[in-house]
């Protein structure tokens, strides 16, 4: 009880703060985020001024930041992002909106935003259905690789190896494959860079991207783990899942059980059927050209789990996990770059056979 009333004293002497504001914007989208020192209750309402929407965020119980008071972007669907103190107990960001035709605000945790994305009136002609999806020519791929700069990922120290620099070589190689069959290739990072996870679908999104392919390498503590595995944006439906999405979200389990509201808010539905249909066709892809190489492979199957990188992303989006870097055997075959080229080529092929099916329906 004492331990309880500490920390409850600690919360009401060090209320949450506002960070700073990002902003990715594309010709039809524009994502802004709101960066925070800890968790927030957030309230959202629309204002009709002069003619002009205004969009705003309410964050209750945060003390003033130190953050600019205004932030103008270049932007056709932003004017500019102000920030002001309400009264005492809540902090308002004021969007203003030049136009748009729909939008959504949602809450993520470790580390704590909350996600404003803006839909221009081009978007909402057409509901992302499955039939639209299904008729949909892919002509521009995102590839996302997974963490970057300050966020190594995975790291065997024993062969020096970090998920970071595998997951990049992987994904420039898998673009160099699908330049040459004729695709637009969007990278959300080309060098060793940090990207956090918002911004990652923001880019695809404001890129106007028709897939998200996000690369990434396990890790278990036990050592004989092994296999390749493909996730689509879903709940859990085992630990081991879960335990995968922990770790690329870099969150506590707490923190998970709280992406099932934001799960709800999000217009899933069809898109889940696309998405698990993408991550079917990549993960057969990779396996069947790995077994032709190598002795051992293990198919660890497709799964729907919470993974943060996927969540806003407006096209069929896969995380893919190539091989267990905390495997004796799998590690030592990343270390090659043959092994990479083979699993970038596995990939390379799960999407044209993904592309072909939609061509047939």
């Amino acid at each position: 009880m004492r331990l309880l009333g500490w920390l409850l004293s600690v919360s009401l002497l060090f209320p949450a703060t506002m960070r700073g504001v990002k902003f990715v914007r594309g010709k039809n989208y524009a994502r802004v985020i709101l960066r925070l020192s800890s968790p927030v209750k957030y309230e959202v309402g629309k204002i009709k001024r002069k003619g002009k929407t205004l969009l705003y965020v309410d964050l209750y119980g945060t003390n003033p930041g130190r953050v600019k008071s205004r932030y103008y972007f270049e932007s056709n669907l932003i004017e500019l992002v102000r920030i002001a103190r309400k009264d005492m107990k809540r902090e308002r960001a004021v969007i203003h909106l030049r136009n748009f035709s729909y939008y959504r605000v949602f809450y993520l945790p470790s580390p704590p935003r909350v996600v404003i994305d803006i839909f221009g009136k081009k978007e909402i002609k057409e509901e992302f259905t499955l039939s639209k999806q299904l008729g949909l020519k892919i002509k521009k791929i995102a590839i996302d690789p997974g963490h970057g700069g300050k966020d190594p990922g995975c790291i065997n120290e024993r062969l020096g190896l970090r998920e970071k620099d595998i997951a990049l070589d992987i994904a420039l190689t898998l673009k160099e494959l699908l330049e040459n069959g004729g695709y637009q290739v969007i990278l959300t990072r080309k060098n060793d860079s940090y990207l956090s996870l918002e911004e990652r679908p923001a880019i695809a999104n404001s890129e106007g991207a028709d897939l998200f392919i996000s690369i990434h390498v396990n890790w278990a503590k036990r050592s004989s783990a092994r296999g390749i595995e493909a996730f689509y944006l879903n709940f859990a439906t085992d630990s081991e899942s879960e335990r995968v999405a922990a770790k690329e979200n870099e969150t506590s389990s707490k923190s998970l059980s709280q992406l099932k509201g934001i799960l709800k808010k999000i217009a899933l539905n069809e898109k889940v059927r696309e998405s698990k249909a993408l991550s079917s066709f990549i993960q057969r892809g990779i396996v069947s050209n790995m077994k032709k190489f190598y002795k051992g492979i293990k198919d660890l199957g497709v799964k729907g789990a919470p993974f943060f990188v996927l969540v806003g992303a407006e096209m069929p989006a896969t995380l893919i996990e190539v091989s267990f870097l905390s495997n004796s055997v799998e590690g030592k075959r990343l270390s090659t770059q043959i092994y990479r080229t083979r699993l970038a080529y596995g990939i390379y092929l799960g999407i044209e056979n993904f592309v072909k099916s939609l061509e047939e329906k």
